[in-house]
């Protein structure tokens, strides 16, 4: 989730990202390279970023994964 806030956060800009998570170019690319495989949607793609953002926000707000989503 760091990944992708970082990377809107900057513009789409994973240079930057990378810089503000203290990570290589290349660790940003491959964390949303895994984003784009495992939801199908591009954080590069502005179609796709609002989406993104909304799930980003929607765990962070539930306090995923540290939480429990279920009730039992």
């Amino acid at each position: 989730m760091a990944t992708v806030e970082a990377y809107f956060a900057d513009g789409r800009n994973a240079a930057s990202a990378a810089r503000r998570l203290h990570l290589s170019v290349r660790a940003v690319t491959y964390r949303l390279q895994r984003v784009r495989e495992l939801t199908g949607y591009d954080p590069a793609d502005p179609a796709d970023q609002l989406p993104l953002m909304v799930a980003v926000t929607g765990a962070r707000l539930l306090d995923w994964p540290a939480t429990a989503l279920t009730t039992e």
